[in-house]
């Protein structure tokens, strides 16, 4: 990303109104991708998890340099996609599986369009029902894996946690944030948030932000687009 560019956003992104508003969050995405860059340098030799790895590019990233990365896919077509991508990568164990905050088994909702071309279309597809951008025709149920429990059952340092959930990161972060010990142990969170197809999300959202600007590790960036 051009520095100046990224300088620009910034200071554009403190006028008043809508215009403030797109360049403050033309600067938030850019700097989240620029700081998503230097965890994958500083990765070397460590844990990653990609929740919600739809076709690989951040999971293939992420391992250029880690030494392990669990990537989560719900999707049982996407998975399968995935897996092919995948299939070179030997630091790479993806696990069919929703993340949530309990082990069990939900309803994954798809795209209206899905079938018409899934590999754009699965990157909606989300557990989360009040989602506008799904249908709830045909369903699939999946297995749901408890993140936090994962987490701590590995016994290791994470170095990046990724969260691209389509709305589900909102209840997993409110359990996360709650768990000192567990958060101590990772070094770089990056979600994006969804409340623009789930409105009901956006105070729930505000409220995170608020509460992630105020922790020093890990380094938590929730403007991951």
């Amino acid at each position: 990303m051009n520095g100046i560019k990224l300088v620009k956003y910034r200071l554009f992104g403190r006028l008043p109104g809508a215009v403030g508003r797109k360049y403050a969050n033309k600067y938030n995405v850019r700097y989240a991708q620029q700081q998503f860059s230097q965890a994958v340098r500083n990765s070397t030799g460590k844990i990653c998890i990609d929740l919600g790895a739809n076709m690989g590019d951040f999971t293939r990233l992420l391992a250029s340099t880690a030494k392990k990365v669990y990537a989560f896919e719900p999707d049982p077509w996407t998975c399968a996609t995935l897996r092919e991508n995948l299939n070179d990568l030997s630091n790479v164990e993806i696990l069919e599986a929703a993340a949530g905050t309990n082990d069990g088994t939900v309803q994954l909702f798809r795209h209206p369009g899905f079938e018409n071309d899934p590999r754009i279309n699965s990157q909606s597809s989300s557990i989360v029902a009040e989602k506008s951008n799904i249908s709830h025709q045909n369903a699939q149920e999946v297995k749901q894996i408890d993140v936090l429990r994962f987490m701590r059952e590995l016994g290791e340092d994470i170095s990046v946690l990724k969260i691209d959930i389509e709305g589900a990161e909102v209840d997993l972060l409110e359990a996360l944030l709650d768990e000192t010990e567990l958060l101590g142990r990772i070094s770089n969170i990056f979600a994006e948030t969804h409340e623009t197809r789930i409105p009901s999300h956006e105070p729930r959202v505000v409220e995170l932000r608020r509460r992630a600007y105020h922790i020093k590790k890990p380094k938590i960036n929730l403007y991951w687009e």
